[in-house]
C-alpha cells in the first residue's frame, strides 16, 4: 500500500510539472558510471564539467561552482537507483537526470531519442533499468512493468496484473474486482498423424511332436526370428478429448484409427503354411526332394486398428512430457508369406489366412520425453494363431514414434 501511495505522489509530481514544463527548461541527463553526458555529441577531450559549461552557455546560462559541487555530490553517491537533482536559475529551471550504469530514460523533450520511434510516450517520462523493468510517468498516470508484471495507477483506480494472468482492478470509491485469467498451458499433444516405427517379436513355445515323421511339423526353432529383420510399422490417425486439467498436468483419452503390419521375419528356411489341422512349418522341397535353403522367409499380417490411450501430458518444456498406458483392438485385413530361394533368387509370395486369429487385442504403453524420441511398446493378449490348431505364439512390438 505504501507503494502504492508513493507511486501516486510521483505521479503527481510530475504531472504538475511536464503541465508548467515550457521553452525555458533545460533537461539533461549524466551517465553516473562513465561521467558523460547523454544523448549529446560527446567530445572526449573534454571534462564533464566543459561539456555542462558549454550546455549551459548555449541557453544563456552560466554553471557557478555551487552548482558543480551539488552535481559531484549527487554522482557520488552510492545508491544503486537513479538520482535527479532540479534547480531553478533565474527563468529557467535546470534538472539533471543521474542515470546508473546500464540504464537510461527518455524525456518528452525533441533533443533526447526516443526509445522506440513507432511509439508515441511524448506526455510521459519513460524510465528502462538493466533488464525488462520499465517506468512510464505522465498525465495519463504511473505504469510499471516488470517482465510479466505490471502495475497501472490514474484517475480511475489502480490496476495489477501478475506474472500468472491474475488481475486485481481497485477502483477509486469502489469495491475491488479480480479477475482470474483462464490458464492455457502449451501441453504436450499426440493428436494427428502418428507413424511408429521399430521391432517386432513373438513369445511362447511350439507343440511338442511326439510321432516321428519327416518332415516333422513342428521344430524348437520354429519362433526364432531374425531381430533386425522383423520390423514393426504403424500409420494412426489420433484425437484426444480432455478428462482433467491441473496446473502442471492435464489427463487426456486418446483414440484414432491406424493400420498395423507385422513382419516376422523366420530365421530359418521352414515356412509357415496352412493345413487341416492349422497352421505349421514346412520346409520347401525341390524336385529332388531335397529342402531349399532361402535367404528369406517372412510372415506378414496387416490390421486395422482402434486404439483407446489414456494418456497424462505435462509442458512441452518438462522433461517428461507424456505417460500413457491404454490398449488396442484390431481386426487383421491380410496376411501372406514371401519366400527367396537362396541359390536362384527366385521369390514366392503366398496369400492365406494361415489359421491366423482374425480379431486381437493388447496393451499399448507410450512416453515422451524432451529432446529424445517417443517410445512405444505393444504386448498382444491375443496369440498370433487360432486356439487348439497351431502354435500358441504372441506378438509384441517396441520402437519409436517418428511424427
Amino acid at each position: 500500500m505504501k507503494a502504492i501511495v508513493l507511486m501516486t505522489c510521483l505521479w503527481m509530481g510530475f504531472a504538475a510539472q511536464a503541465a508548467h514544463v515550457g521553452q525555458d527548461s533545460v533537461l539533461l541527463k549524466i551517465d553516473k558510471r562513465n561521467q558523460t553526458l547523454i544523448g549529446a555529441k560527446t567530445d572526449k577531450s573534454k571534462t564533464l564539467k566543459e561539456e555542462l559549461t558549454q550546455v549551459f552557455e548555449k541557453k544563456g546560462l552560466v554553471l557557478t561552482d555551487s552548482l558543480w559541487q551539488q552535481i559531484r555530490n549527487v554522482i557520488r553517491t552510492n545508491s544503486e537507483g537513479d538520482s535527479s537533482l532540479s534547480v531553478q536559475i533565474g527563468n529557467s529551471r535546470v534538472k539533471i537526470g543521474i542515470i546508473k550504469s546500464d540504464a537510461y530514460y527518455d524525456t518528452p523533450q525533441k533533443t533526447f531519442k526516443m526509445t522506440n520511434p513507432n511509439e508515441k510516450k511524448e506526455d510521459a517520462f519513460v524510465f528502462h533499468g538493466d533488464g525488462k523493468e520499465e517506468v512510464q510517468i505522465g498525465l495519463r498516470g504511473i505504469h510499471v512493468k516488470d517482465g510479466k508484471e505490471e502495475v497501472h495507477v490514474d484517475w480511475n483506480g489502480i490496476r495489477v496484473k501478475e506474472g500468472n494472468g491474475e488481475e486485481t482492478n481497485v477502483i477509486w470509491g469502489k469495491d475491488s474486482t479480480k479477475v482470474k485469467k483462464k490458464e492455457h498451458m502449451d501441453y504436450y499433444s499426440r493428436d494427428g498423424f502418428n507413424l511408429y516405427v521399430g521391432l517386432n517379436g513373438l513369445s511362447g513355445q511350439v507343440p511338442q511332436v511326439t510321432t516321428m515323421m519327416y518332415p516333422a511339423v513342428f521344430l524348437p526353432t520354429d519362433p526364432q526370428l531374425n531381430p533386425l529383420g522383423s520390423r514393426y510399422v504403424s500409420l494412426e490417425v489420433s484425437e484426444s478429448a480432455m478428462l482433467a486439467r491441473g496446473r502442471k498436468a492435464a489427463f487426456k483419452l486418446g483414440y484414432g484409427i491406424g493400420f498395423d503390419w507385422y513382419n516376422f521375419m523366420f530365421d530359418h528356411s521352414r515356412v509357415v503354411q496352412k493345413a487341416a489341422s492349422g497352421a505349421i512349418f514346412q520346409p520347401i522341397m525341390d524336385a529332388t526332394g531335397k529342402e531349399l535353403n532361402l535367404s528369406k522367409n517372412k510372415l506378414v499380417v496387416s490390421y486395422v486398428t482402434m486404439p483407446i490411450m489414456p494418456h497424462v501430458v505435462f509442458s512441452k518444456n518438462s522433461a517428461v512430457q507424456m505417460v500413457g498406458i491404454g490398449g488396442y483392438v484390431s481386426y487383421r485385413i491380410d496376411s501372406w508369406t514371401k519366400v527367396i530361394d537362396a541359390k536362384t533368387d527366385q521369390i514366392k509370395r503366398e496369400s492365406s489366412n494361415f489359421n491366423l486369429n482374425s480379431f486381437r487385442y493388447g496393451l499399448r504403453a507410450e512416453f515422451s520425453f524432451k529432446h529424445f524420441p517417443d517410445l512405444f511398446f505393444n504386448y498382444d493378449l491375443v496369440p498370433l494363431f487360432e486356439k487348439n490348431t497351431a502354435p500358441q505364439l504372441t506378438g509384441f512390438s517396441f520402437g519409436i514414434r517418428l511424427l
